[in-house]
C-alpha cells in the first residue's frame, strides 16, 4: 500500500526546525486498522524516525463521535524525535457513518491541501494516508442528485448508501503533532466569555481569508454546506421524536418549527449569506488555549457555507446559560469588527446567527447511527443543550424564513 509523508510548517520553532531536517520520503507500508497495529517498527518506517517503543494512551473518550485518537508516546536515541505524537484512525463503532459522511477522506485533504493556507494554527501532520475510492471525485454530483430525489425515496436511498458505505473497507490514518502542552478547552466545562472572544478572534482571520474565494468552489472534497440539505432534514424529522424526550419544555417550539421548515431554513441561510472556510465542528473540545492565541483540531466536518454558522455551533454550546443577550451581542461585534469585510453588515450576521442557532439545534439531534459514549458524551451533549436553549430564546421564529 503507497503512504505518504505530508508536512507544514505551522509549528513551534523547535519542532518546526527539526522537521526540516528529516528527508521527505515515500514507503510501501500496510495501513494500520487499529491502535495496536501501531508499532515502534511501523512507525520508524512510516516517519522515518528511529523510534524504540511506544506506548498509547487513547484520548477523547466520550469527544470524538466518529473517529479514535490516541497519544503515541515515543522512546527514541534521536533528539529531533518529538516526545509524543497524536494519531487519529476511524471509530469502529461509527465508522459506516464517517464513511457515508466522507469525514476521515476530508480531514486528510484538508490538511495535504488547506492547512498551510489558513491563518489559524492547526496541528502539523507527519503522516497521513487514505485508500482512494472511485466515488471520492465524485461526491458533489452524487449529492446534488440525491438531493433532487422524491421525498419519498431518500429514506430508501439512504439506507442502500449506509450499507455500502459499511461494506467499504477503505483505510485512514493520520499521525500529528501533539498539542498536549497547550490548554485544551472542555465542552463540558463550557468557557468564560473572554475564553469565547479568544476563539472568535482567531477563527476570524481564517473566515476573512477565504471570504468569498472561488478557489474553494475547485476542491471536490469541499462539499457546499447546504448539498444535503433534504437528506439531513430528513435525519432529523426522523430523531425528532426522541429529540422532544431529551429536550427542555422551552426547547418543543423551537423543534417543531424545524420539523416544518428545517430544509427550508438551510437553503436560505446558505443562499444569503457570503460563502468562506467554514470549521464545521467548532467546540471546545476541538481548541486549544495557548495564552492569547488558539489552535484548531478536527477538521473532518469542514466546508464552504457562511462563517457565522461556525460563531452560533461555537457560543450555543461554550457560552454559559446566565451569559446576557447584551453580552452575546457584544461577543459577535467583536468577531464582526475583527472579520473587516465590506459586504456583510453587522444587523445581516445578527440574523443570520439567528437562522445558524436553529440549525445547529438541527444537527445535535440524537441519531440511531452514530453511538454516543453513555458517560461523558451524553453529559456533554445535555450540557450543551442546557446553553443552547438559552441562547435560543432571544431567536424570534417568524423573522428567519
Amino acid at each position: 500500500m503507497h503512504s505518504r509523508i505530508t508536512r507544514s510548517t505551522n509549528l513551534p520553532n523547535s519542532l518546526e526546525s527539526s522537521s526540516r531536517s528529516r528527508r521527505s520520503h515515500t514507503v510501501n507500508l500496510d495501513l494500520p486498522e487499529t491502535p495496536e497495529q501501531l508499532t515502534a517498527e511501523w512507525l520508524s518506517q512510516a516517519l522515518g524516525w528511529p523510534i524504540n517503543s511506544v506506548e498509547q494512551q487513547i484520548l477523547g473518550q466520550g469527544q470524538g463521535f466518529l473517529g479514535d485518537i490516541v497519544r503515541l508516546r515515543l522512546t527514541s536515541e534521536d533528539t529531533e524525535t518529538p516526545d509524543s505524537v497524536i494519531a487519529k484512525l476511524p471509530k469502529k463503532a461509527n465508522r459506516g457513518v464517517g464513511e457515508m459522511l466522507g469525514v476521515y477522506e476530508r480531514e486528510i485533504m484538508f490538511f495535504e491541501e488547506l492547512a498551510t493556507q489558513v491563518p489559524a494554527r492547526t496541528p502539523q501532520v507527519f503522516f497521513s494516508h487514505f485508500d482512494r475510492d472511485a466515488g471520492s471525485e465524485k461526491q458533489k454530483q452524487i449529492l446534488k442528485t440525491f438531493d433532487r430525489l422524491p421525498r419519498f425515496l431518500i429514506p430508501v436511498v439512504a439506507a442502500i448508501g449506509a450499507r455500502v458505505a459499511a461494506g467499504k473497507n477503505r483505510k485512514y490514518l493520520m499521525i500529528m503533532e501533539d498539542l498536549g502542552s497547550l490548554e485544551m478547552g472542555d465542552q463540558l466545562a463550557g468557557a468564560s466569555i473572554e475564553q469565547c472572544s479568544q476563539v472568535l478572534a482567531h477563527i476570524a482571520g481564517t473566515h476573512r481569508f477565504f471570504w468569498n474565494s472561488a478557489s474553494l468552489q475547485e476542491k471536490f472534497w469541499l462539499l457546499p454546506m447546504d448539498i444535503d440539505s433534504r437528506m439531513g432534514h430528513w435525519m432529523f424529522k426522523r430523531s425528532l421524536p426522541a429529540f422532544m424526550e431529551i429536550a427542555a419544555p422551552e426547547m418543543k417550539a423551537h423543534l417543531e418549527w424545524l420539523g416544518t421548515n428545517g430544509a427550508a431554513l438551510k437553503k436560505s441561510f446558505t443562499r444569503d449569506a457570503p460563502h468562506t472556510l467554514v470549521h464545521g465542528d467548532l467546540r471546545l473540545d476541538n481548541v486549544c488555549f495557548d495564552t492569547d492565541t488558539c489552535a484548531y483540531l478536527d477538521w473532518q466536518l469542514t466546508r464552504v457555507g457562511p462563517a457565522v454558522y461556525d460563531i452560533a455551533y461555537f457560543l450555543g454550546g461554550a457560552l454559559p446559560p446566565e451569559t446576557t443577550a447584551s453580552d452575546e451581542r457584544d461577543l459577535l461585534h467583536a468577531y464582526h469588527r475583527l472579520l473587516d469585510v465590506d459586504d456583510y453588515p453587522f444587523e445581516s450576521l445578527c440574523r443570520d446567527y439567528q437562522r445558524a442557532l436553529m440549525l445547529t439545534v438541527s444537527s445535535l439531534s440524537p441519531s440511531e447511527d452514530i453511538a454516543i459514549d453513555p458517560g461523558r458524551g451524553q453529559e456533554m451533549m445535555s450540557h450543551w443543550l442546557e446553553r443552547l436553549n438559552a441562547r435560543l430564546q432571544h431567536v424570534e421564529l417568524s423573522t428567519l424564513l
